[in-house]
């Protein structure tokens, strides 16, 4: 397919979590490894800092925070652009430039609270392990586990939600978690899979894992929240 053919996505029938995203994927493969690619660059910067030790420390921690921060934004026009073209809206520079006007400022008010969830269960379960404290350790990564399986569904809602707070996203993932937790499971394991792959090859991290990732996820709401 011509890079530049506007004929927009060919919604194939395929049923599964899985099939639907690679198909989507393969209707506009240059489109969607480009787009990628602009998500993956703003990874560059942490990357940079840990894999650079010299660098000064003032420096790394720039480069650390500015991944930190872009990373919201970033992964929110993935989710808005990713969502649109599910539903048929063929993938363009306009449309990415619009979801990142769109969604800026609502990603790091509404989204950056509930991804800094994870660090602060990271950390917990580091204290406690490190401490030798059992069940503040097994609850502290039970809770990772559980706000892992939520997280499926907090870029999803954010986009079809838009007026929802944090706490309304987190207590409406957790609905969607309870209503299907079988297909949650299962879209968590093959994004966890894809994720694996993408980070041992590391190419496929930086060309198409999170792309893939995120349409599971827009599947797996449209398959658990119907109605929509």
């Amino acid at each position: 397919m011509p890079f530049f053919d506007d004929s927009g996505p060919r919604l194939e029938e395929e049923r599964g979590l899985l099939w639907r995203s690679v198909a989507l994927i393969g209707d506009q493969l240059e489109r969607m490894i480009l787009l990628n690619i602009a998500w993956a660059v703003q990874l560059l910067p942490a990357l940079a800092a840990w894999a650079f030790p010299v660098l000064p420390g003032w420096l790394r921690i720039v480069l650390t925070t500015y991944t930190a921060f872009a990373f919201i934004p970033a992964s929110a026009v993935l989710f808005d652009s990713l969502a649109q073209t599910s539903q048929g809206v063929p993938l363009s520079l306009d449309l990415v430039k619009s979801s990142l006007k769109t969604q800026f400022k609502p990603s790091l008010v509404k989204l950056l609270p509930l991804y800094s969830l994870f660090f602060w269960l990271v950390m917990a379960v580091t204290l406690a392990a490190e401490n030798d404290l059992l069940v503040p350790d097994v609850l502290a990564r039970a809770g990772l586990l559980f706000l892992a399986l939520f997280s499926l569904f907090w870029g999803t809602l954010f986009v079809y939600q838009p007026h929802a707070s944090s706490v309304k996203l987190f207590s409406a993932s957790a609905r969607l978690v309870w209503r299907q937790p079988g297909k949650t499971l299962l879209a968590g394991f093959i994004s966890l899979l894809a994720l694996a792959l993408g980070v041992i090859s590391i190419g496929g991290l930086f060309l198409i894992v999170p792309v893939l990732v995120v349409l599971i996820q827009v599947q797996l709401y449209h398959a658990v929240h119907p109605a929509r």
